[in-house]
């Protein structure tokens, strides 16, 4: 289907628009607390799942045990996680977070439920129909990605 290329790049200025002013807040919280996406990714899995062991953690996030041990060490060595040992197995460390952890977790989904909150509080009577777009916004773009990855797989990706 041809879309109008003016609407297309209005919704494209849109959209990362939005997207800056909305991921703002969260990155310079991040800043400030010194934590990337891939360790707060892991701080949030522990604290949904505490006692989990490093392989299911890797399994769940989708990247190698290597990477996520490195992850683990480093929030361990800034007093976030702590490494259990198991008395029957050595190998196998039960992760949970530290109080630090925990409240620097609670802070950061304390920051972003604040901060969307004062948004859906200016959208004020607008807020249900924004929640609507942005429903079928978060549909349309996994339908996207599913196609894209579908292209790749039968052959009619780039080359």
């Amino acid at each position: 289907m041809l879309m109008d290329t003016a609407a297309v790049r209005r919704f494209e200025r849109a959209y990362w628009q939005a997207f800056r002013e909305l991921d703002g807040v969260r990155l310079r919280h991040w800043e400030r607390h010194r934590v990337t996406l891939p360790q707060l990714r892991v701080l949030y899995h522990i604290r949904r799942v505490p006692g989990v062991m490093t392989g299911e953690l890797a399994a769940v996030l989708g990247i190698t045990v290597s990477t996520t041990s490195g992850l683990v060490i480093k929030l361990t060595e800034r007093g976030l996680v702590d490494r259990a040992t198991n008395a029957d197995d050595r190998r196998q460390a039960p992760l949970r977070l530290t109080s630090a952890g925990e409240e620097l977790a609670g802070e950061m989904s304390e920051v972003g439920h604040l901060f969307t909150g004062r948004v859906a509080a200016t959208l004020g009577d607008e807020l249900a129909n924004v929640t609507a777009a942005l429903e079928r916004l978060a549909a349309a773009a996994a339908a996207a990605a599913a196609h894209e990855v579908d292209e790749s797989v039968i052959g009619g990706g780039a080359t």
